[in-house]
C-alpha cells in the first residue's frame, strides 16, 4: 500500500494545478524556480543526468512524476519502478500500459494511466484497459477534449483525473479547468501561468 504523504497530482491547489512537462535542464530550473509549482513531470529525458536537480526537487518538497513511456535509461519494469523510486524519490508514474500501472501499485507509487481519447473507439478501448484497483488517476490527452468527454463519461468515471497535451487558447484552458481535473500538464509554463492567474481572478469576482 501506499506510504507516501504530502504534495500529489491528487490534491494540488488551485494555484498549483499547472503541472510542468520538463525535458532539458533549463525547464527544471524553471520549475523550481517558479513558486505556484509543487508538481513535475519528467520525460524525453536521462533522469541520471539531472540527479541533483532530482534530489533539490526532493529537499523542497516536490511531486515527481515520470513519465514510463518516454524516458530513457530505466526500464518500465520491476526493477527499473523499484529504481526510481528508492534513489530519485519519484512520486508516481504515467504511462498508458496496464503492467506498468499494476507494478506502480505494488511499488506503493502513484498509478496513472493515460487515455488517448483521438476517437470514441480509441477511447472506450483504453477506458475498458483500466483496473481500477490499481489505478489512481486518470491522464486524457490531448486535453482540449476533456470538456466535450466528461459529461457522458462523469457519470460512471469513479477516478480522478488530469488533462494533457495539445491546449491552443486561454479558453481552451478555462474549459479543462471548468470540466473537473485535478491538474493540466502543460509543456510552455510561462505560457500558461497568467491564463491561469486570470481564470482564478475572473473566477473571484463572479
Amino acid at each position: 500500500m501506499r506510504m507516501q504523504s504530502g504534495v500529489s497530482l491528487l490534491n494540488l491547489p488551485a494555484s498549483s494545478v499547472l503541472v510542468p512537462v520538463v525535458e532539458t535542464r533549463p525547464r527544471f530550473v524553471q520549475a523550481l524556480e517558479t513558486p505556484a509549482v509543487r508538481a513535475i513531470l519528467l520525460r524525453h529525458c536521462n533522469l541520471f543526468e539531472f540527479k541533483a536537480l532530482v534530489e533539490r526537487a526532493h529537499r523542497n518538497g516536490y511531486a515527481l512524476y515520470v513519465n514510463m513511456d518516454h524516458i530513457d535509461g530505466v526500464n518500465a519494469d520491476y526493477a527499473g519502478l523499484r529504481h526510481l523510486a528508492t534513489h530519485f524519490h519519484i512520486r508516481g508514474v504515467i504511462s498508458s500500459h496496464p503492467k506498468v500501472m499494476v507494478l506502480a501499485h505494488e511499488l506503493g507509487l502513484e498509478a496513472i494511466q493515460r487515455i488517448f481519447a483521438v476517437d470514441s473507439t480509441g477511447l472506450e478501448m483504453a477506458l475498458e484497459s483500466v483496473d481500477r484497483a490499481v489505478v489512481d488517476m486518470l491522464d486524457f490527452t490531448p486535453a482540449h477534449v476533456v470538456p466535450y468527454i466528461m459529461p457522458a463519461l462523469r457519470p460512471t468515471l469513479d477516478l480522478p483525473y488530469m488533462a494533457s497535451g495539445l491546449l491552443y487558447g486561454a479558453n481552451q484552458l478555462r474549459a479543462v479547468l471548468a470540466s473537473g481535473v485535478r491538474a493540466v500538464a502543460v509543456t510552455r509554463l510561462d505560457q500558461w501561468l497568467p491564463v491561469l492567474s486570470a481564470c482564478s481572478s475572473s473566477a473571484e469576482t463572479h
